[in-house]
Formats: C-alpha cells, structure tokens, sequence
C-alpha cells in the first residue's frame, strides 16, 4: 500500500526524525462516502503535524467532506457517518510509527512512502464508547467469565472498503475457556448489531495479542 504525505516542507530525513522525537506526527483522518447501497471508507493522505493547533484545520475539512458525502447509505448511512467523525473528532488515526518505519530519503523527497511493514494496528476507542464498554465489561459474571484484564482498542488495519472494528482482549485469572458469547451478550445490551466486536483470549500470546496491549488501552483490572 502506498501512502501519500501532505503538509510537510521537510526534504531530509534526519530533521524530520528530530521533529517526530520533539512531538511531530503523522495524522490520518477518515470519511465515509454513501452512494445508495454501498458506503466507502476512505482515508486522508497521512498528513504532518508539527504544531497542535493545525489538527482543527483538517478535521474541519474532512468532517465536512464525511457530513457532506457520507450518510447517503440506505441502510445505516448515519450511524457510519458518525463513527467516521467520532475518529476525526479525537483527533484522527496516528500513524507515525508506520510512516517512519517505512520512509526512506528517497520517499520524503517524493511525498510517498509504500507501507511494506506495518507497525499500528489499533488506535485508542473514544472517551464515549470506551465509557460504554467498560459499563458492558462491569457486567459479566466472574464465575462465568473470570475476567483478570481487559484490553481495548479499535482494529485501524482493514482493508479499503473494510469497517474498523473494536477488538475486546481478555486474560482469566485461571486455566477455564474464555466464553466469547456471554461477553457478547452483554455487549448487545448497550450496541446495535452493526457495531462489531472481536474478543480475544490474550493468554494465547499470539502477534495480534501483543499489539493489543501494546498500542490499545487497559479497561479493566491492574
């Protein structure tokens, strides 16, 4: 996959690792477009922020373009719509660690870089369903589900026309098998159908367990 960069006057690659070490960062911003039957995810072009306050800048424009083209969807329009300004309203999806993984001189000179090693996975699930969840979590019972920690985080790394998804991963607190479908249960009480979870037993130690814990956040336990 190739990924465009914007917003950026930096032509050597060492300034710019010194910009990204003092809190410089590449943002991308979603937006949905809604024709009929068919709503497509689409993405900004990973954009170079040096200074906080030229985040506003782009939220506003690619909020207006998902406002604009998004909620023509028959089916839930809307509700994808608004998961699309939820992500650009917290700021968008942080993927520097992707961007300087990859980046060559060659690349920052051509204002494209080929992601051929992916690095952020997930990004962190905004204050208002993340509040959610964790009350959905509050409900399980411990002799069913006997929940040790508890990480979240949203599942950025899908493919074009693909939906980010929220990805639950569970440790238990001993040797029992993790019951997905009472964690589910509760989870249906406060989400449609539409919004789709994953769970996971992180006690598997498996690449996508590891990157949970690493870039999403602990919900429940110590």
């Amino acid at each position: 996959m190739n990924q465009k960069l914007q917003n950026i006057d930096i032509s050597n690659l060492n300034e710019l690792k010194a910009d990204i070490n003092n809190g410089a960062k590449f943002i991308m911003f979603n937006y949905r477009i809604g024709l009929g039957f068919v709503s497509l995810l689409r993405f900004s072009p990973a954009i170079f922020i040096k200074r906080e306050n030229e985040v506003q800048k782009f939220k506003k424009k690619y909020n207006r373009l998902n406002l604009l083209f998004g909620p023509w969807f028959i089916f839930k329009g809307p509700f994808l719509t608004y998961n699309a300004y939820k992500i650009n309203r917290d700021g968008g999806i942080d993927i520097t660690k992707d961007i300087m993984v990859n980046l060559t001189q060659e690349d920052l000179l051509n204002k494209e870089v080929e992601i051929k090693k992916v690095h952020n996975i997930f990004s962190k699930v905004n204050a208002s369903n993340k509040k959610t969840i964790i009350k959905a979590i509050k409900r399980t019972d411990l002799n069913i589900v006997p929940l040790k920690k508890v990480y979240l985080g949203l599942f950025v790394n899908v493919e074009e026309y693909e939906e980010p998804h929220y990805v639950i991963g569970i440790t238990l607190r001993n040797d029992s098998e993790l019951n997905i479908d009472h964690i589910n249960l509760n989870l249906r009480k406060y989400f449609y159908k539409h919004v789709n979870f994953e769970i996971l037993n992180l006690d598997s130690n498996s690449e996508i367990s590891k990157k949970l814990i690493e870039q999403g956040e602990l919900i429940y336990g110590i």
